[in-house]
């Protein structure tokens, strides 16, 4: 399976680099920021739309079930960092899976303590028919652009989903200090919480 790392490695070259000239060209970071906030917020918009039927802890779950039915078999632990969540908080959602029947625990080969979560045929149904969803409610929205730009869009939206991915990691291991004062980035992440 081609991951979206693996993705915006490969077209790593046919996408164009930001220039060097400053914090990815300065001025355009803060239309970056702006526009990322737009799209959050249109997004969440959309999702409430369409999940006006379920409640907030079934649309949790449903990213804890996803995210498991791509990646596969994990412990609580690393599925808790994986969503960026507390492990209690994981561990309560799947709780609420395994009784619906759409995980499963299993024994983990590596360590006979601890356990691992895994998706049952029917959470693999249920994970299928959400993707589906997610896909056509996509198609719907990008119905008029061209497949060039929709290609190119991916390819950015993977590149910045890496980027952001090991700025978290860098944060989170005090290899990259955060910057003092307030800036795009800080409004980002408050705006969005």
């Amino acid at each position: 399976m081609t991951t979206a790392t693996d993705a915006s490695r490969d077209t790593a070259a046919a996408v164009p680099s930001p220039t060097t000239d400053g914090p990815a060209a300065a001025g355009g970071v803060e239309g970056v920021a702006t526009q990322l906030i737009r799209q959050i917020r249109a997004l969440h918009g959309v999702k409430a739309v369409m999940a006006r039927d379920e409640t907030d802890a079934e649309r949790a779950m449903h990213t804890v079930l996803l995210v498991l039915s791509d990646s596969g078999p994990q412990r609580v632990t690393a599925l808790a960092e994986r969503l960026a969540t507390d492990p209690s908080t994981t561990s309560r959602q799947t709780a609420e899976l395994v009784k619906r029947g759409l995980l499963q625990r299993l024994p983990d080969p590596d360590d006979r303590r601890a356990g691992l979560l895994a998706v049952t045929s029917e959470g693999h149904d249920v994970a299928r028919a959400m993707r589906e969803r997610r896909h056509d409610l996509l198609a719907h929205a990008l119905r008029d652009w061209s497949g060039a730009d929709v290609e190119a869009l991916g390819d950015y939206l993977g590149r910045l989903a890496d980027c952001l991915e090991r700025t978290r990691t860098e944060l989170t291991t005090g290899t990259r200090p955060a910057t003092p004062g307030r800036s795009a980035a800080t409004d980002l992440v408050e705006e969005t919480a």
